[in-house]
C-alpha cells in the first residue's frame, strides 16, 4: 500500500509536466544525433574507409552498450533516474565534440565505444521515469509521446545535417549538433526532477536486504549473483524471452542493413546527403505522427496485435530498398516503416513495464537494452562477411524478412500481460490536483489532532 501512496504523490498535472519536459529534452537529443548520422559514412569515406569501418563503429557502440546497460539500469533503480539522465546527456555533448575534432577512423570507433558504455543508462532511466509517474493504462500513450519527441529529432535532424554538410562541409553539422545536445542537457538539468524518491529507494533496498537475509547456506552465497538476476527477471520467463528476441530482431535488422545501405544510397543510387535526409525525414514524420496519435492503441486493444502489425510495417524500408532504385518509392517505404516503428516500439516497451516489478524497472530495461545492443553488435559483424558474397539487395531482403519472422513468433508464442492487479493504481492517475491536495490536508489534520490528543493526556 505504501508503494501506491508514493506513486500517487504525482498529481495528474505534475506527471504530465514531467513527461512533456522530458519529451522535449529527448527530442533535442535525437535531433543532435540525427544531424550527424548521415555524415558518418561521408566522413569515414574522407578517411579512406568503407562499409567495414562503419560496421566496426556500430559494433563498438553495441558491444560496450551490451556490457553496460544492465549495470546502468541497476544504478538508476538504486540512485535515481535523474543522475543517469543528466550524465548520459552530458556524455553525448562530449562525444559530439570528439567527432568534430576526430582525425581518423580509429578515433571515431573509440568515441562510439565510449558513448555506448557511458550513455547506456539513458533509456533505462527514461523508461523508469515513465513507469514512476504513469499507470499501466496510460503507459503506451506516454511512451508513444516520448518516442514521438525523438521522432521529431529524427525527422528534422538528417535533413538539416545533410543541408549543412552539402553547403558548408562536415564541420557545420557537427558543430550545430554539439549546441543542440548542450541545449537538451540544459533543459533536463533545469526542469526534469527525480521521480524515484529517496524514500522509495530506501524501502526497495530494505526489501532486497530482507530477501537476501532469508537465503542461507553456502550454495546460496555461491550462486547469489545468478539468483539475484533470476529474481529480477519478469514473469513469465517465456514471455520475457519472446520480448527480448523481438528487441534483438528489430535492432539486428536495422544494423545489418545500415552500413551497406549508406554506401548503396550514396554510391550506387547517387543520392545527395540532403536526399537521404529527406527520406529519413519521411520515416521520422510517420513515426512522429504515428506515436503521438497511435501510441495509446496498445492500451486499448492490447500489446500483441499492435506488435504484430508494427513489425510487419517496419520491414517495408528494407523491402523498398530491395525492390526499387527510385527515390520516391524508397522514401515511401521509409514512411511506412516509420509508421511500423510508431506501432511496435511503444507497445514493446509498455509490455516490458507491464510484467516488471516496480523496484527493478530500470535494471530490466537495461537488460532489454542489452538485447537490442546485441542485435546491433551481431548485425554489423555479419554484414561485413555478407557483403563479400551477397549483393546489397540480398542484404536488404534478409533484413526485411526478420521483422516478419518476429511478428509470426509474437502471434504464436506471446500472451498478453495480466492487468487486473494494477487497476487500483490507475485510479490515482485520474485524481485531480485538488483531490490530492485535499487528501494531504486531511492527513495533516489527523496528525495535528493526534498530537493535540497526546498533549491533553499528558496534562491530565
Amino acid at each position: 500500500m505504501a508503494t501506491k501512496v508514493a506513486r500517487a504523490g504525482f498529481s495528474s498535472l505534475r506527471a504530465r509536466n514531467i513527461m512533456l519536459v522530458l519529451t522535449v529534452s529527448m527530442a533535442l537529443q535525437m535531433t543532435s544525433y540525427a544531424m550527424i548520422f548521415p555524415i558518418f559514412a561521408r566522413r569515414l569515406g574522407d578517411f579512406g574507409s568503407g562499409v567495414e569501418a562503419l560496421g566496426t563503429m556500430a559494433m563498438a557502440y553495441s558491444l560496450t552498450s551490451i556490457v553496460a546497460s544492465p549495470f546502468m539500469g541497476s544504478l538508476a533503480d538504486r540512485f535515481g533516474r535523474r543522475p543517469l539522465i543528466l550524465g548520459s546527456l552530458a556524455v553525448y555533448v562530449i562525444t559530439f565534440i570528439g567527432y568534430l575534432l576526430a582525425t581518423s577512423t580509429e578515433m571515431f570507433i573509440i568515441l562510439r565505444a565510449a558513448a555506448g558504455a557511458l550513455t547506456a543508462g539513458l533509456g533505462p532511466a527514461v523508461y523508469g521515469t515513465i513507469a514512476d509517474v504513469t499507470p499501466e493504462s496510460q503507459r503506451g500513450r506516454w511512451i508513444g509521446i516520448m518516442s514521438g519527441g525523438s521522432a521529431i529529432g529524427f525527422t528534422v535532424g538528417p535533413y538539416i545535417g545533410g543541408v549543412l554538410y552539402d553547403n558548408w562541409g562536415y564541420v557545420a553539422p557537427f558543430l550545430v549538433s554539439v549546441v543542440v545536445a548542450a541545449l537538451a542537457l540544459l533543459v533536463a538539468l533545469i526542469m526534469v526532477p527525480e521521480t524515484r524518491s529517496r524514500v522509495v529507494r530506501r524501502r526497495s533496498a530494505l526489501r532486497q536486504r530482507r530477501l537476501a537475509s532469508n537465503s542461507t547456506g553456502q550454495a546460496a552465497s555461491a550462486g547469489g549473483a545468478s539468483e539475484s538476476i533470476m529474481k529480477v527477471l519478469p514473469r513469465p520467463i517465456s514471455t520475457f524471452g519472446v520480448l527480448l528476441f523481438i528487441s534483438f530482431v528489430a535492432f539486428f535488422a536495422w544494423s545489418f542493413a545500415e552500413p551497406q545501405m549508406m554506401f548503396y544510397i550514396f554510391d550506387d543510387l547517387g543520392w545527395t546527403t540532403a536526399q537521404f535526409g529527406a527520406a529519413a525525414g519521411a520515416y521520422g514524420v510517420a513515426s512522429l505522427l504515428g506515436q503521438i496519435g497511435l501510441g495509446r492503441l496498445s492500451d486499448r486493444i492490447g500489446r500483441k496485435p499492435v506488435l504484430i502489425l508494427g513489425l510487419i510495417l517496419f520491414s517495408a524500408q528494407f523491402v523498398g530498398l530491395f525492390l526499387s532504385p527510385l527515390f520516391w518509392q524508397i522514401a515511401f517505404s521509409f514512411l511506412v516503416a516509420g509508421l511500423g516503428e510508431a506501432l511496435y516500439s511503444p507497445a514493446l516497451s509498455a509490455f516490458y513495464l507491464d510484467i516488471t516489478p516496480e523496484q527493478h524497472r530500470s535494471r530490466v530495461m537495461g537488460i532489454t537494452g542489452s538485447a537490442g545492443s546485441l542485435g546491433g553488435l551481431v548485425g554489423p559483424a555479419l554484414v561485413v562477411l555478407a557483403t563479400r558474397v551477397l549483393p546489397p539487395t540480398g542484404i536488404f531482403l534478409i533484413s526485411g524478412a526478420l521483422p516478419v519472422i518476429g511478428a509470426m513468433l509474437v502471434f504464436l508464442a506471446l500472451k498478453e500481460p495480466e492487468r487486473v492487479v494494477r487497476e487500483i493504481v490507475d485510479v490515482a492517475w485520474d485524481l485531480s490536483s485538488r483531490r490530492v491536495t485535499a487528501a494531504q490536508t486531511a492527513l495533516r489534520a489527523v496528525v495535528v489532532r493526534a498530537a493535540s490528543a497526546r498533549e491533553t493526556v499528558r496534562e491530565k
